[in-house]
């Protein structure tokens, strides 16, 4: 069997790089539920007493990995983003930074840069923890003994209600025979000196009777059309 003595100052050298490497963390905790999300930053003596490669893009971890001030909830990490800003991404089992071929609309390749079909070679992150992570986004699956600052402790509503008519229907209930339009949110909206009026988001996709008929019509003459031709050719 053989074994191997490695100098004392390429231990002390290997030391010094992977305390550079640790460094510090932000952690953006996001609780969809109060519609809130605060930035914290995770000291390196902390970061050391993680087993990062242990973990990765999707999964659920006890939150007391962090830190105490986060015992008892359970995290989801959702996403992060190396030293140099490269995002990581789902299924590239990876701790590392890779080269891959990313089609047009994906992580890394904005869709209105490229043309229809088109795919460029990115740098990304793999989807696997590694201790040069920078920034790491997590989201609150199970609250805990202490409110987070900021996270649970508030509630932040939504300012303006949805505007597709599919998404209105979802929120209250309704059914597709139903008016939207006398359902959707509105909003106060109040200037000095001057009478307080009410918004209203555009309805998106929305059918009504005229498009309805302006629909059956553009049928009709296409039926109409295809009938002329066919005696055309008849004849």
């Amino acid at each position: 069997m053989l074994s191997f003595i490695f100098p004392t100052y390429a231990i002390k050298d290997t030391v010094s790089v992977l305390y550079w490497l640790v460094g510090k963390m932000k952690l953006n905790i996001a609780h969809p539920r109060n519609g809130t999300c605060q930035q914290f930053e995770i000291i390196d003596d902390v970061l050391r007493r993680i087993h990062m490669t242990d973990y990765r893009l999707g999964n659920e971890v006890d939150g007391a990995i962090f830190g105490d001030e986060f015992k008892g909830y359970v995290f989801r990490i959702h996403g992060g983003s190396d030293r140099e800003g490269f995002p990581m991404v789902h299924g590239v089992m990876a701790p590392s930074r890779v080269s891959l071929l990313v089609h047009r609309g994906a992580v890394g390749f904005q869709r209105f840069r490229g043309s229809q079909g088109e795919r460029r070679r990115k740098a990304l992150r793999g989807c696997i923890l590694n201790h040069d992570i920078a920034v790491l986004n997590v989201v609150v699956m199970k609250d805990g003994e202490q409110p987070i600052k900021g996270v649970t402790d508030t509630s932040a509503p939504r300012r303006l209600g949805p505007k597709r008519a599919s998404a209105i229907r979802k929120v209250f209930g309704l059914n597709r025979d139903e008016d939207v339009r006398q359902i959707v949110i509105r909003r106060k909206v109040s200037k000095a000196g001057k009478k307080d009026r009410y918004k209203a988001a555009k309805i998106q996709r929305l059918v009504t009777p005229a498009i309805r008929a302006r629909r059956a019509l553009k049928v009709k003459h296409a039926k109409e059309a295809l009938a002329k031709n066919a005696d055309v050719r008849r004849a």
